[in-house]
């Protein structure tokens, strides 16, 4: 489990985040929904302790992690996997090699297990035959899935997405979806992922929070959002925009 507790957090004068207060179950699939730069990037990076906030709390399975220095922020971190917007994926190496990489570089597993952990990422991610192609003969969907089987394969609790279907077509954005709702189903995994696009959210998450203007002005099951009295998520809804 995840949890926000009262945290804001300021870059300078500016205000990112106000008095956030949010929970991630596990084996739950949870949607941070808002406008393009309202910070909502910034809670996966306090999720993993890559930045502190200016008061408040983060939680990961009840660890409060925002004391904590980097070495000890190490096992905390092995219980997430991070898919980044862009993918992060290794230009120079396969698609076995990118997923490999981490496990040979920090865990110094036996060659074995590493093959047979990628043999089941690749099948995982529905790339087979792929194995040995390089990131730029694929498509944007296609690089999507091979960042989804490298942030599974260290057998991680909870997944945080960036903005995972940003920029693809639908069909591509609809693989995507339906691979981050079988993580629940198959893995027993929970999963966190922000979001500009509101189709989404009503597509596979179980929970939504909505961040506006710093603030979470909804929080809670995906299905009572049309219940919101917010004039900012009645105008969304009511208007039927599909991207904020």
């Amino acid at each position: 489990m995840i949890e926000l507790r009262n945290v804001t957090l300021k870059y300078g004068e500016k205000v990112i985040l106000d008095k956030v207060s949010l929970t991630v179950q596990d084996n739950t699939i949870k949607a941070v929904l808002g406008p393009s730069g309202v910070g909502k990037s910034t809670i996966i990076k306090l999720m993993l302790g890559l930045i502190k906030p200016n008061s408040g709390q983060v939680f990961v399975d009840g660890v409060d992690i925002t004391p904590l220095k980097e070495a000890d922020l190490y096992p905390i971190r092995r219980k997430m996997g991070i898919v980044f917007q862009g993918n992060a994926l290794f230009d120079s190496m396969t698609i076995a090699q990118n997923m490999s990489f981490f496990l040979r570089e920090n865990l110094r597993l036996p060659e074995e297990e590493i093959k047979q952990r990628v043999t089941e990422q690749i099948r995982f991610a529905g790339l087979e035959g792929y194995e040995e192609q390089l990131p730029e003969s694929l498509s944007g969907g296609m690089k999507k899935r091979v960042a989804i089987g490298r942030a599974l394969i260290f057998n991680p609790k909870m997944i945080l997405f960036d903005e995972p279907t940003a920029g693809l077509d639908p069909v591509s954005s609809r693989k995507i979806l339906n691979l981050i709702a079988s993580l629940k189903k198959s893995n027993d995994l929970g999963a966190v992922f922000v979001t500009h696009i509101i189709d989404d959210v009503f597509a596979i998450a179980d929970e939504v929070s909505v961040l506006y203007q710093s603030k979470i002005i909804f929080d809670g099951p995906t299905e009572q959002l049309h219940n919101s009295e917010h004039p900012f998520i009645k105008s969304i809804l009511s208007d039927k925009i599909l991207e904020l």
